[in-house]
């Protein structure tokens, strides 16, 4: 599944509004982020695998996903030691303390020594295999190197939202607080600072909503008009010509009306009478017609009468 995922981001466009196939790709990506649980290192990978195929799907578009940025903070979660006071909030499918909820945590300090950074591999999401304890905290530092640069390519993708301060507030809390850089090999410590470097350099976008000294001056209100209104909401003039004229108008708009039904009327009756004219010259013409045919049909017959008289 994770290779036609694959193949959808590089077949059809991922910047479109909406795609009949990258459009449910994504939510399919989306709904795995949130609703698997997350139980082992293979887990982890297969999730860690899905969040760099979504950063690819919304790379040109720069849609937020806020799954991805959930399970980022989740899979930083699982490297935490200590986890009684955490300061931020963790989201399922993830958990804040019990089972599971160490899976990145490193079990030997010294194993960082040993440890190259590399890419994580797209078969560990199928097959892992881990024989001992030092294959383990290997796997689980490059799940560390790759969720780390996956969170600084998403501060550098969404740098520019308004919001973007308070969407990596718990991740800055988790790194600063509860993530130490000591415990990490060096090329995790770069990231480390430079994730911290980005949201911390990024300004507040708009500032907080506080109460005026002093109340608003309210607007200068003007003296209303009132108009006497008598006879069932009829206004009415106020003095004898505006009485006038109203009566005027009013006989006007009768008249006038009055006149258009005559009008109507007429014209009812001229188009009645011009119809019944044009049916009657249509019946005399067609009792005309009738009667030509009818002599015209005689003749010919006495025609071919005395054609067969002298033939014979």
């Amino acid at each position: 599944m994770i290779v036609y995922l694959k193949l959808t981001a590089l077949l059809f466009p991922t910047s479109d509004f909406r795609h009949p196939v990258t459009t449910p790709a994504l939510l399919y990506i989306s709904q795995a982020l949130t609703k698997c649980p997350v139980r082992s290192l293979q887990d982890v990978t297969s999730g860690l695998v899905l969040c760099c195929l979504a950063v690819e799907y919304v790379s040109f578009s720069k849609r937020f996903l806020p799954e991805l940025i959930n399970f980022l903070t989740g899979t930083l979660h699982l490297a935490v030691q200590d986890k009684t006071s955490l300061g931020y909030i963790v989201v399922p499918p993830f958990r804040p303390s019990g089972k599971c909820s160490d899976l990145l945590v490193v079990s030997d300090s010294e194993s960082c020594k040993s440890w190259s950074q590399k890419s994580l591999p797209l078969s560990a999401a199928q097959h892992l295999e881990l024989k001992n304890n030092l294959d383990k905290d290997h796997h689980r530092f490059t799940c560390l190197s790759t969720c780390l640069d996956l969170v600084k390519r998403c501060c550098l993708l969404y740098k520019d939202l308004m919001s973007f301060s308070h969407i990596f507030q718990p991740i800055r809390t988790l790194l600063s607080k509860h993530l130490s850089a000591q415990s990490l090999p060096d090329p995790l410590k770069e990231l480390h600072s430079e994730i911290l470097e980005i949201i911390s350099g990024v300004p507040a976008a708009h500032s907080r909503l506080v109460l005026e000294k002093r109340k608003p001056i309210p607007l200068k209100l003007l003296t209303p008009k009132i108009v006497e209104i008598l006879d069932y909401g009829k206004k009415r003039g106020s003095n004898r010509e505006e009485r006038e004229r109203e009566r005027l108008k009013h006989k006007y708009k009768k008249e006038f009306k009055g006149a258009l039904r005559e009008i109507r009327k007429d014209t009812r009756f001229l188009a009645r009478e011009k119809l019944n004219e044009v049916m009657d010259r249509d019946s005399e013409r067609k009792k005309k017609v009738r009667e030509l045919f009818g002599s015209l049909a005689t003749q010919e017959g006495e025609w071919k009468a005395l054609k067969r008289r002298k033939n014979k």
